[in-house]
């Protein structure tokens, strides 16, 4: 098949079209410039490199920016389009651009696969499109729900773009939580989610230590300690995309999460142990008095914490007939799943990677 790609320099979307050279396929990456395109092919292996066509855009302009003459190429060629790019900020301040990017991004993508006449588009939004609900169904939400930040917002109301396109081509949204490592062996491009707590915490030992204040001293971390971390292995992301290539439904909304997910004190235990720095622990109660120290901690770890705060039931019955139809199961995290893709992070290179 012969596949289109946005967001393919990221984390999820590298590892997709790896995948995706290992199935044959053909894959054509929409990248914003040659040194991006560069770092893409320095991940694939050579031999592969042949099966790897590199557009030139920007999310930002009518029909990504692609050229005229590549779109004329492309008319009629590709079978799939995978919009996987984003901006993934959760500061208000960002509001704007959000828009342009999440919003307008994915209007100006589903304007170029229906003029180059794309049979199936597949959307990869966030789980949590929900807002500040408990629960959430797979299917549309309101989109004028409370949110917790403009990223949310802005993917919602993406969701809702991709559906009234559903007349021009196959449409189908799937719905990723907190993407993390791979569930074999850990490893991790992300600086985000997980990743971003993670450092937040080994900044701040770091500031501590030099301070002369982690001499068993507990500190506080505004959270449910029986609260969970809806982690789903970026490997498992990419086989329900893959699932979803063969076997998704017109009109269909598929959420990627884990069903099983785990406790916030489990989690965190491990970070510590993995960090040296066990003394840290979430409390939930509304009374804490926190210390200046743990107010700069919690800051740290704020873009992280308000999704660890509340349990949230994902229903995932579609994602489970899509994944039976392919003979593939639903994902089972246990203490060792989830320890090797903590101790990941220690194997990460620290040089921030562009998105």
């Amino acid at each position: 098949m012969n596949i289109f790609i946005t967001g393919g320099t990221g984390f999820l979307g590298t590892q997709f079209i790896q995948e995706l050279l290992d199935s044959d396929n053909r894959v054509y990456v929409l990248v914003r410039s040659t040194k991006k395109s560069q770092t893409l092919l320095n991940k694939i292996p050579k031999h592969q490199h042949s099966q790897v066509e590199i557009i030139e855009g920007h999310l930002a302009d009518n029909h990504l920016g692609i050229s005229k003459k590549d779109q004329s190429n492309l008319k009629g060629k590709i079978d799939a389009f995978f919009h996987i790019a984003a901006l993934l900020s959760f500061d208000f301040k960002m509001a704007d651009q959000l828009y342009e990017v999440n919003e307008m991004g994915t209007k100006h993508s589903l304007e170029l696969a229906k003029n180059i006449g794309v049979k199936s588009y597949y959307y990869i939004s966030t789980a949590y499109t929900l807002g500040k609900k408990n629960a959430a169904e797979e299917s549309l939400h309101e989109m004028d729900q409370e949110f917790n930040n403009p990223y949310e917002e802005t993917k919602c109301k993406a969701e809702h773009i991709v559906m009234s396109y559903s007349e021009h081509m196959n449409v189908s949204i799937f719905r990723p939580s907190i993407i993390v490592g791979h569930s074999v062996t850990g490893k991790s491009d992300s600086t985000f989610g997980l990743y971003g707590f993670m450092k937040g915490l080994e900044i701040f030992k770091k500031k501590v230590s030099r301070a002369g204040n982690d001499s068993g001293k507990r500190y506080n971390i505004i959270g449910n300690q029986s609260g969970t971390q809806n982690l789903v292995p970026v490997d498992y992301v990419c086989r329900v995309l893959m699932a979803g290539l063969e076997k998704a439904k017109n009109k269909t909304i598929y959420h990627v999460t884990n069903p099983n997910p785990p406790v916030n004190h489990e989690g965190l235990k491990m970070i510590g142990e993995l960090l040296d720095f066990p003394n840290i622990q979430f409390n939930s109660r509304e009374d804490t008095l926190l210390t200046k120290e743990e107010m700069v901690l919690n800051e740290f770890v704020s873009n992280f914490t308000i999704y660890v705060n509340r349990d949230i039931d994902f229903s995932i019955t579609n994602t489970q007939q899509l994944l039976n139809a392919t003979n593939n199961q639903v994902l089972n995290m246990d203490n060792e799943m989830l320890r090797t893709i903590i101790d990941g992070y220690k194997k990460q290179d620290k040089t921030p990677v562009l998105v």
